[in-house]
């Protein structure tokens, strides 16, 4: 299984593929792709986690965000 992490995106799309299933898909700024294709039955399902890992991910950047840096706290 692939990791792909894209922090410098520039699109993200949600569409339907032809055999019924929905995809996303989001590109970075390399013309690099990560698709996803999800059965339409798992949406529901899919929709709830990606709100709680959602709300999960905000708090760790924010906690990331509110540490000083390495420079920081190297200053006297």
């Amino acid at each position: 299984m692939s990791n792909t992490i894209f922090e410098l995106r520039d699109s993200v799309d949600v569409s339907t593929g032809r055999l019924g299933h929905v995809r996303m898909k989001q590109e970075n700024y390399n013309q690099e792709v990560a698709i996803i294709t999800v059965h339409p039955d798992d949406i529901p399902q899919l929709i709830e986690q990606l709100e709680k890992a959602g709300k999960e991910a905000q708090l760790i950047r924010a906690e990331l965000n509110s540490r000083p840096s390495a420079k920081e706290a190297e200053k006297p």
